[in-house]
C-alpha cells in the first residue's frame, strides 16, 4: 500500500527502489513548513534525520538505438517514446583515471554511486590534446588512452548512465585549442596567436573535424560499440565553453558551429548535438542582453562572441545549454549577499528556459555549482550551496512539470572519494575526499605545469617560476584576444550611449524487478557535509522520475 501512495505508479512492475537517509537540514526544513525535495512517502521522522524510498535503480543501455537512445522532438527529449527529464553531474577525470589499473575504481565508484543516487547522464571530456594524452599531435591518437574512454563508456552503459561528451577545450586545460592553433600555425608556442584561427584556419577547422571523426567512427574495444551508434552517447559538445572575445557581432563562432555541428550530424544522424556554450545573451537579444547577462557589465559577456539565441537556434543544434556559477559572476553586484546569488541563479534558469521555448528546444543547465572552501575549510558555506541548488531544481522541475520544454541538470562536480577538492566545488557521496596534503599529485601528468609549485624550491628558482608563470598568463590572455575584448567593452558603452544598441541589432521500459535496499546500503545520519547536497540530488531526480511515470499513467 504505502508504495502505490508515494508514488501514483510506483507499484508497477519493474521499478527498483532503495531507501535513502534525509539529512538535517531537510528535516529542519520540512518542520518549517518549507519546500523540500521529498516527493516520497516519508517512512519514519526523527530529530537527527528521516529515511524515504527512492526509485532509482535504473538498468544498462542496450544496443538498440530505438529504445534505448535519447532523442529530441521539438522542445522534449524522449527515451523509449516517453519524456525523458533527468538529473546529472560532471567529471572531468574520467578519461585520466581510467588510463590506469591503479586508478579505474575512481571510474567505477562515481559511476556506482550516480546509479545508486538516481543520475542517469554525465557529461566528461573526450579530448587530451597534450603529448602524454589522447592526441598528442594532430591527426595521431593514443590507442591506450582510448581503451581508457572506452571504458568509461563501457562502464556507464553498464549503470545506465547516458554520456555527453565535449570534443575540446576552449581553455588551455588538456591542451585545448592552443594544440590545435599550434599544430595548423607549425609554432611550438602561441605567441602572436589568437584563438579566433581555432573558428577561421581552414587547417585548424579541418584538424577538428578529423577529430571528430575518429572519435565518431571509434569501435570500443570492450564492448565493440561503434560510438556513432552507441546509445549511451546521449549526444556532443562541439567544444567546452567556446568564446571568441572581441566580437560582438558574434559571427564568427556562430558560423563555426554551424559549420561544425551539420559535419557532426552528417557524421552521426541519430546522436544529440550541442554547443558547450555558457549560456551568455548577445545582440541578436538587446535587451535580454543588457537585462539578464550576469551582473552590470553586459557589455564584457556580449563581447566574448557568444550569443545563447542566434548560436542555438541553428538547424543541426539539438538543444540548448547554459553554464551557472552565481559566486563568480555577481559576487560584486549582490555584495556578499547569498539571497541575491540565488536569486541571480533562479532568475538566470528561468530565463533561459523561457528562451529556449521561443527556439523550440529542450534546455540542459550542463554546469553548475557554488564553492564551499573558504581557507580550506568548508564551514558555513553548505547552506548557500545548498540553496543554489534548490533554487535551479526547483526552476527546471517547474519547467518539466508543466510540459514546457524538455529539461536537464548537470552540477559541478561528483567525485570519488579517493580524489581531493581542489576548489570546493565537488560533491561527495558518504564522505569526504582524501586531503590535498596527502594526494599524490604526481599521479597526473596535468599536475606537471607552471601552475604548481614543486616542493623544496628556492628562493631564486622561485622568483624564476614566478616569472614564467606571468609570461605564460599574459600569453593566454593575448592568445584569448584581450585587447580586441577591451576594445569591443569600449564600442558597446558607446553605442548604448547613442541609444543605437537596442536597434541596430535587432533580428527577427523493460521491466525491473523490485528491490528494497539491504540495511548495508542505509546509514544512520549525516556522515560528511555533502549529505544535505546529496538529499536534494536525489530528491530533484525522483521528482523528475515521477513526472515521467505520471504521462506513462
Amino acid at each position: 500500500a504505502w508504495l502505490g501512495h508515494s508514488h501514483g505508479s510506483a507499484s508497477r512492475e519493474g521499478v527498483a527502489c532503495c531507501a535513502v537517509n534525509t539529512g538535517r537540514r531537510m528535516w529542519k526544513r520540512a518542520r518549517a513548513g518549507l519546500k523540500v525535495w521529498i516527493p516520497l512517502l516519508v517512512l519514519s521522522v526523527g530529530a537527527a534525520a528521516s529515511v524515504y524510498f527512492v526509485c532509482n535503480a535504473q538498468e544498462a543501455i542496450g544496443t538498440d538505438p530505438a529504445s534505448q537512445a535519447v532523442t529530441v522532438d521539438n522542445e522534449h527529449f524522449y527515451k523509449n517514446g516517453q519524456p525523458f527529464h533527468f538529473v546529472g553531474f560532471n567529471q572531468y577525470y574520467m578519461l585520466e583515471q581510467a588510463r590506469s589499473e591503479e586508478t579505474r575504481s575512481m571510474v567505477d565508484e562515481v559511476l556506482r554511486d550516480a546509479q545508486k543516487l538516481g543520475m542517469t547522464v554525465m557529461r566528461t571530456w573526450a579530448f587530451d590534446d597534450t603529448e602524454n594524452g589522447l592526441q598528442p599531435k594532430a591527426g595521431e591518437f593514443n590507442e591506450s588512452v582510448f581503451q581508457a574512454l572506452d571504458y568509461v563508456l563501457d562502464t556507464s552503459a553498464k549503470h545506465g548512465i547516458h554520456v555527453i561528451l565535449a570534443i575540446v577545450n576552449y581553455w588551455p586545460d588538456y591542451g585545448g585549442m592552443e594544440s590545435y592553433v599550434k599544430w595548423c600555425t607549425d609554432s611550438t608556442t602561441i605567441a602572436n596567436s589568437s584563438v579566433s584561427e581555432f573558428y577561421n584556419n581552414p587547417l585548424c577547422r579541418q584538424m577538428y573535424k578529423n577529430t571528430m571523426q575518429t572519435l565518431m567512427n571509434r569501435k570500443n574495444s570492450i564492448n565493440g560499440r561503434v560510438y556513432k551508434n552507441d546509445p549511451t552517447i546521449l549526444g556532443w559538445d562541439l567544444a567546452n565553453e567556446p568564446r571568441n572575445p572581441g566580437d560582438p557581432s558574434s559571427d564568427l563562432l556562430t558560423g563555426w558551429i554551424d559549420e561544425m555541428s551539420n559535419f557532426a550530424k552528417m557524421l552521426s544522424p541519430t546522436q544529440l548535438v550541442t554547443t558547450g556554450l555558457e549560456g551568455f545573451f548577445g545582440l541578436s537579444t538587446p535587451t535580454i542582453a543588457m537585462k539578464d547577462n550576469p551582473a552590470n557589465n553586459w557589455d564584457y559577456w556580449v563581447c566574448q562572441g557568444t550569443d545563447f539565441i542566434r548560436q542555438h537556434d541553428l538547424p543541426s543544434i539539438d538543444f540548448s545549454v547554459a553554464h551557472l556559477y552565481p559566486d563568480f559572476w555577481v559576487t560584486g553586484d549582490c555584495n556578499g549577499s547569498a539571497y541575491c546569488k540565488q536569486l541571480f541563479a533562479s532568475r538566470w534558469v528561468d530565463t533561459h528556459i523561457e528562451q529556449s521555448k521561443k527556439i523550440r528546444k529542450p534546455f540542459v543547465l550542463e554546469e553548475f555549482g557554488s564553492s564551499t572552501m573558504v581557507n580550506g575549510s568548508y564551514t558555513g558555506l553548505m547552506d548557500h550551496r545548498e540553496d543554489i541548488f534548490e533554487a535551479v531544481y526547483s526552476e527546471l522541475e517547474h519547467a518539466a512539470s508543466e510540459a514546457e520544454l524538455g529539461t536537464g541538470s548537470l552540477f559541478w562536480t561528483f567525485s570519488s572519494l579517493q580524489y581531493p577538492d581542489f576548489d570546493g566545488f565537488t560533491v561527495y557521496h558518504g564522505g569526504q575526499g582524501v586531503p590535498l596534503d596527502t594526494y599524490n599529485k604526481r599521479e597526473s601528468p596535468h599536475w606537471q605545469t607552471l601552475e604548481h609549485t614543486p616542493d623544496n624550491i628556492d628562493a631564486v628558482d622561485f622568483e624564476v617560476l614566478h616569472h614564467l608563470r606571468m609570461g605564460q598568463e599574459n600569453l593566454e590572455k593575448d592568445f584569448r584576444n584581450k585587447r580586441k575584448h577591451e576594445q569591443c567593452m569600449n564600442f558597446l558603452k558607446k553605442e548604448a550611449q547613442k541609444g543605437t544598441i537596442s536597434t541596430r541589432y535587432k533580428r527577427a521500459g523493460n521491466s525491473r524487478g523490485l528491490v528494497l535496499a539491504q540495511s548495508g546500503d542505509q546509514t544512520d545520519e549525516s556522515t560528511s557535509p555533502h549529505d544535505d547536497t546529496i538529499d536534494i540530488i536525489v530528491g530533484a531526480a525522483s521528482i523528475l522520475k515521477d513526472l515521467t511515470w505520471q504521462r506513462l499513467g
